[in-house]
């Protein structure tokens, strides 16, 4: 059964009033959400059949709706990748994939997880953050020296991202990022070659084959992660064994150091002998899309075996949990 946990955030004051509105409605229709603004080709006929069978979260999670064993979490983003969607799981007894409130929370701010992966000798990005485009918050990102990426700190599927190339582009980008989040992160733009590697385990941790990202679009964007043909990945990357080793050890040490379980994938730039991190996901999309499915199929992991895995490591980790 799926959910919609919007349904229940229909009194949060921390929403707009048009997600409350969407709340409110969620509830009242039974799970059916309409989708105002345009999504990426061949998404739309994934929501419309998910949609016949979600159910709304208050009544998912009561005793009316049965038994629930086990969330397979599949939500990006805030309120379902950043600790808050496994807080409340915790809170009620649900076993659920993926990793718990504090790594979720961590790898979600990306300020948050830099520090802790520069603190175990992980190369990241030079940056800062800013609360507004006002003058002085400008010229200190301006400091950080152009071409910069800017993002909001806390988001997920790169909503609210853009590479700034001209100084005049820069506060309208900064704008564009608070518009997501109170904080926008302006990081030099290292260039390269991209590579992603998954990460998989409890306390046996396997790397993945190794990813190597070329899209069409001028970065990873939303729309080269969700439609089809806006972006090429290649697995296994077309590096050599060493480099291609040296990847998977700095994914697995992103992954401990930031407490991940069951899953995560790491984003790198392989840029001359830079190996830099740019982010950790932890949770990975799971579409026939995405690519920890595929670096999984190229390892021989089928996608089914690959569920199973998520749904064990879970139940495993309620277990001891209960010890």
């Amino acid at each position: 059964m799926l959910l919609d946990p919007l349904a229940l955030m229909a009194r949060n004051p921390s929403l707009s009033d048009e997600q409350r509105e969407q709340a409110r409605s969620l509830l009242q229709s039974g799970g059916l959400l309409k989708h105002p603004r345009a999504l990426p080709k061949g998404l739309e006929a994934h929501i419309a059949s998910a949609e016949k069978a979600i159910v709304p979260a208050s009544a998912a999670m009561s005793n009316s709706a049965g038994p629930v064993d086990v969330v397979i979490l599949a939500l990006h983003g805030t309120w379902g990748e950043d600790g808050r969607i496994q807080g409340l799981l915790d809170t009620v007894g649900i076993p659920y994939t993926g990793s718990g409130v504090l790594a979720s929370a961590l790898a979600m701010d990306k300020v948050m997880a830099k520090r802790v992966l520069a603190s175990e000798g992980l190369d990241v990005p030079r940056g800062v953050v800013v609360a507004s485009a006002s003058d002085d918050d400008l010229a200190e990102a301006r400091a950080v020296g152009l071409p910069v990426f800017v993002k909001p700190v806390a988001g997920g599927s790169s909503v609210g991202a853009a590479i700034v190339t001209r100084a005049e582009q820069l506060a309208p980008a900064i704008i564009e990022a608070l518009k997501f989040d109170e904080r926008a992160l302006i990081e030099e733009l290292v260039g390269g070659t991209e590579l992603t590697v998954a990460v998989i385990g409890n306390d046996e941790l396997t790397p993945l084959p190794v990813i190597e990202i070329v899209t069409r679009r001028e970065f990873f964007d939303y729309t080269a992660k969700y439609s089809s043909g806006e972006s090429e990945e290649i697995v296994p990357a077309r590096i050599a064994d060493d480099v291609a080793r040296r990847a998977q050890d700095i994914a697995v040490r992103a992954h401990l150091a930031l407490g991940c379980r069951g899953m995560s994938r790491t984003d790198l730039m392989l840029s001359g002998d830079r190996m830099v991190v740019l982010e950790v996901n932890t949770i990975p999309g799971m579409t026939a899309n995405s690519l920890l499915p595929k670096a999984a199929r190229a390892a021989g992991i089928q996608f089914g075996d690959l569920l199973a895995r998520f749904v064990e490591w879970a139940l495993e980790d309620a277990r001891r949990r209960a010890r």
